[in-house]
């Protein structure tokens, strides 16, 4: 038997299921990132599951956070970056392969439509 699905409903059928991986019935914070040393580091979030343990999901750096004078990051590679920039950085190799063996690179474009409905930051690059 053959299945047609229309390219509207695999979308939201990847959108829900990138809400479903990240939540995992959980609230997610968004924190304000912090260096080695605990200082609060600028143009950077943290966002964590909020499941009781340190669920470390992603980080979202601005482009402001490559531009910032004095910052360690403003090298030739943080330049580079700027063009990039704002970043979402997923930490977790498990969550990409899951999504790239199930959707390929389908998930990315869709990834960044939940991210900004869900917190409201634009992102240009996902980083994985």
């Amino acid at each position: 038997m053959k299945y047609v699905i229309t390219e509207s409903k695999l979308n939201s059928a990847i959108y829900e299921y990138i809400d479903e991986l990240f939540h995992n019935g959980y609230d997610i914070r968004m924190e304000e990132a912090e260096d080695e040393d605990g200082n609060p580091i600028e143009y950077a979030y943290d966002f964590i599951q909020d499941n009781g343990d340190y669920g470390f999901l992603f980080t979202w750096t601005g482009k402001e956070y490559y531009e910032k004078e004095g910052n360690e990051n403003v090298t030739s590679f943080g330049k580079r970056w700027i063009d990039y920039a704002p970043v979402v950085e997923i930490s977790e190799d498990e969550i990409i392969d899951q999504l790239k063996g199930m959707f390929g690179d389908m998930w990315v474009p869709i990834f960044k439509k939940w991210f900004m409905d869900t917190f409201s930051l634009p992102v240009k690059t996902v980083e994985f």
